[in-house]
């Protein structure tokens, strides 16, 4: 218990591990990803108090208050309805042991920290998030363009 609060403390609890997809169904968030819908897991990323899933569908984010509680909140974010926005990625320095990614979903932001040895890994996230972030951007454009191409309706 003491080596728990001792690293929330510290702050080292926070440091997550990239987990790998043949250790997706031994996390807890992989119970909240709808397989029977086509839902899958693309990245996950495990820390002691919190689990971020990224499947095809949506951010499923399993929130952990401290690494000394078991209590958590399951927030699900779809990507349809919290466009991803402001994605960026801080690599480790000489002297740090993690990496962070950063990005908004929604109006909720997020900065998760990540064990740097995981930097590849994070890299591809990065370019996924960006890639998630246009998609949904998208048809926010087409629409915005397609009203300023229209002719106006008036009546006479």
């Amino acid at each position: 218990m003491f080596g728990k609060v001792a690293a929330d403390v510290l702050g080292l609890s926070d440091i997550g591990s990239v987990i790998q997809p043949k250790d997706y169904d031994k996390v807890d968030a992989d119970d909240y990803v709808m397989h029977e819908d086509g839902e899958k897991i693309y990245f996950l990323i495990k820390s002691k108090s919190d689990e971020y899933c990224f499947t095809n569908r949506a951010l499923i984010h399993l929130d952990g208050t401290s690494a000394a509680s078991k209590k958590r909140t399951l927030r699900r974010y779809d990507y349809y309805k919290h466009p991803i926005s402001d994605v960026s990625l801080e690599t480790a320095g000489t002297v740090d042991l993690d990496a962070e990614i950063k990005f908004k979903i929604g109006s909720h932001c997020y900065s998760i920290d990540v064990h740097k040895k995981h930097i590849e890994e994070l890299k591809d996230l990065y370019k996924s998030l960006l890639a998630i972030a246009e998609i949904c951007h998208e048809p926010v454009v087409l629409v915005e363009r397609q009203r300023s191409t229209s002719p106006s309706v008036t009546k006479e």
